[in-house]
């Protein structure tokens, strides 16, 4: 046992915002020989006893098995190079976990090299595993140490060095990325690491990288050039039958940014092909993530009970997995899920799950986000006293975040005063006989103590304004929070009013048809009959010019019955109220065509429960249109189009009449529009119209389904 292997361990963690794994932070220190040679023995019953405790006792870690397992390759390695490359690979593993392992690791290979002939491709190897080492820790040194590796590996002949070139180069930017330049990355992954992926022909790494690309667009919220990315990433790994993973998460990926997109037949497509892989790699890190965008797919379709399952799945291989961040994603999209469901209940229990999985973690982030949702859920509920508690534990987590920013500062500058204190002192002890020069390090002290103090002094005015400042936009938020549900309020007291209106004349249509159809019809009808009782008594062969006026009388009254049938029927149509708008708007269609006029009409998506007022204004909206299309714009074909989709109604009709000045669309005068547009406003909708002379019109309408 090496006498530097004996440490002292103190549990961290890397809540960067990455995977989350624990993290053990090593301390070093080197005994003395003698004193390693007396504890020896002691040292060796020790590390006997505890391994037997660990074997015996309890199923073993499975990072250690994974390090020993690392460990017995090395030794039965046989080359040095290939025991140099497997203590480096040892410490990237270590990276992960313990820094200090990860380094002592890299010294290990470090002393299988000679110096006197380490060439530029062993000091790259170097450079890009101390990179490795440094990149959650000290991430500025990190990038310092990839630009080493790239000046010795661009000069190296030997075939590995390409490929750690492209792996230094990803490495870089994700620091890039992780600094907030997302563009900068993007960058340096097309400029540079696929480049060099193409020249070693390896396509699943030039897949990899175009993914890399296609995820920072995706967040960017760039879906078309992302999903071009993921195309291509696809089309590479389509022939690598061995690359499951790379594949799964192609897939995944590619059918969540289809989501974001609106491109849900896309989107299923992507998660059917995904779900052949899962059955190939069941235990796959991936497996999470892909359930979550299943449940997505389902939300979006509608579809909650299924939505519900697929994140039940995955949060089941989430704690298998025993990855909390991925856990909080996909409780977060059954929150988003219930929400918009309207399941206030269901989705406050979700949070405070959420909750519970933060409350664990030091993320004053993630708990800001949760108290928010909290506060708003809790409102929408009416639980208004428990709502002012979150939003008063979301202020009281923003004003921590702020402190912490500054009290982070303090510490930066506490730590380079520190550093240029201990410089000073190694002056003073080089320059002990100089008195002048200490007098002059004095002075340089006296003044860099001044400027921390004023840096100090700035930094706390400047947390001090920015407070004042993000209390200020608080008010402004709020006050614009008030005035939205003023302006929803009237809105609410507007469609009542309109509801109202309407249910008056709709009532009025009702009254004024069956009067029309019981009464003045009947008594029609009963003349009618009884005009044609007389006429059968003439006998044919006593016609005369008097007797055939008698039986034009009696047509007349025909045409007049049924005229008078067709505007009680126009005035309130039996089959909207009893049958529904899809058979309605079809009956009045067919009652318009003519032989002169054509009248088609298309309905996707309709439901059958639409209620009375709804029904009352869009039958209105349509019958409005289709009158002016026969009576004004003299067409010979029009065609109607109603359809749902996403709690919204669309319409559109399209003849080929004569048209109109499109300046009248504009206006509120001409061609009834001054009716349409109110109805499509009450709804809470859009009309647009397209028309000019000689070519016909086309209105497009879309407005809100009120429940």
């Amino acid at each position: 046992m090496h006498p530097e292997a004996c440490t002292y361990m103190v549990a961290g963690r890397n809540d960067d915002g990455g995977h989350g794994r624990l993290r053990l932070k090593a301390k070093w220190f080197k005994l003395p020989e003698i004193v390693f040679l007396w504890m020896k023995p002691l040292l060796f019953l020790w590390y006997f006893l505890f391994m037997s405790a660990v074997l015996f006792g309890k199923e073993r870690d499975p990072i250690m098995q994974h390090s020993d397992s690392l460990l017995n390759k090395i030794k039965k390695a046989g080359k040095t190079e290939y025991k140099i490359h497997g203590l480096l690979d040892l410490s990237f593993f270590w990276s992960d976990y313990d820094t200090a392992k990860a380094f002592y690791y890299i010294r290990q290979a470090e002393r299988l090299m000679p110096v006197q002939r380490m060439d530029n491709y062993h000091r790259g190897l170097l450079a890009f595993y101390q990179g490795a080492a440094y990149f959650d820790a000290e991430p500025e040194i990190a990038k310092r140490k990839y630009l080493e590796a790239e000046k010795y590996l661009v000069k190296s002949r030997r075939p590995l060095a390409l490929r750690y070139r492209v792996r230094l180069w990803g490495s870089y930017g994700a620091l890039l990325q992780r600094g907030g330049h997302a563009d900068e990355y993007v960058r340096v992954l097309l400029n540079k690491a696929i480049p060099l992926a193409k020249q070693i022909a390896d396509t699943a790494l030039v897949a990899n990288n175009y993914q890399n690309v296609a995820l920072v667009l995706m967040n960017q919220q760039q879906y078309n050039k992302a999903g071009e990315y993921y195309s291509q990433a696809l089309m590479l790994l389509r022939y690598q039958s061995a690359a499951h993973e790379e594949r799964l998460t192609a897939f995944v990926n590619y059918a969540r940014n289809a989501l974001f997109n609106n491109q849900q037949e896309l989107a299923r497509k992507l998660l059917d092909s995904a779900v052949l892989i899962v059955s190939k790699v069941p235990s796959s890190a991936y497996l999470p993530m892909y359930y979550s965008v299943e449940g997505t797919y389902w939300q979006k379709a509608g579809q909650k009970q299924k939505a519900l399952s697929c994140f039940e799945k995955g949060l089941n291989a989430a704690s298998r997995l025993g990855t909390n961040h991925l856990t909080n994603y996909i409780l977060y999209e059954e929150f988003r899920l219930h929400k918009s469901s309207h399941d206030l209940v269901a989705a406050r229990n979700v949070l405070h799950r959420v909750l519970e999985y933060v409350s664990r973690g030091n993320s004053l982030h993630d708990k800001q986000a949760v108290y928010y949702d909290l506060a708003q859920t809790e409102s929408e509920m009416g639980n208004y006293k428990v709502a002012t508690h979150w939003y008063e534990q979301y202020k009281l987590a923003t004003d921590t975040l702020i402190t912490k920013a500054g009290a982070d500062r303090v510490l930066e500058l506490e730590k380079k005063f520190q550093t240029a204190e201990k410089e000073n002192e190694l002056l003073k002890l080089k320059t002990h006989n100089q008195h002048q020069q200490i007098a002059l390090e004095r002075n340089k002290m006296l003044v860099t103590v001044l400027t921390g103090i004023a840096l100090l002094a700035v930094v706390i005015s400047i947390m001090i304004y920015k407070s004042h400042q993000h209390r200020k936009r608080l008010a402004i938020q709020k006050e614009k929070l008030l005035k939205e549900e003023l302006k929803t309020i009237k809105q609410q007291e507007q469609i009542h009013l309109y509801n109202a209106m309407v249910q008056g004349q709709e009532k009025e249509r009702n009254r004024i048809a069956r009067d029309l159809h019981d009464g003045l019809g009947g008594m029609l009808a009963g003349v009618k009959l009884k005009l044609s009782a007389f006429a059968t008594k003439i006998e044919s062969n006593t016609v005369n010019n008097t007797d055939m006026e008698l039986y034009h009388v009696i047509s007349q009254l025909d045409h007049s019955v049924s005229e008078l049938r067709r505007i009680a029927r126009n005035m309130m149509p039996e089959s909207l109220l009893y049958m529904g708008l899809e058979p309605a708007l079809r009956d009045l269609c067919q009652s318009m065509n003519t032989e002169s006029l054509r009248v088609t009409f298309e309905a996707f998506n309709l439901r059958t429960d639409y209620h009375q007022p709804f029904l009352i204004a869009i039958y209105r909206i349509v019958q409005e249109l289709l009158t002016n299309a026969v009576k004004h714009a003299e067409a010979s074909a029009v065609m109607v189009q109603a359809s749902e989709h996403e709690g919204r109604f669309y319409i559109t009709i399209e003849d080929d009449g004569k048209g109109f000045d499109p300046d009248i669309a504009g206006t509120d005068g001409g061609i009834g529009f001054s009716n349409i547009r109110t109805r499509v406003e009450i709804l809470k909708g859009t009309m647009e119209v397209k028309t000019e002379r000689g070519v016909g019109s086309t209105f497009n309408i879309d407005v809100s389904i009120h429940e």
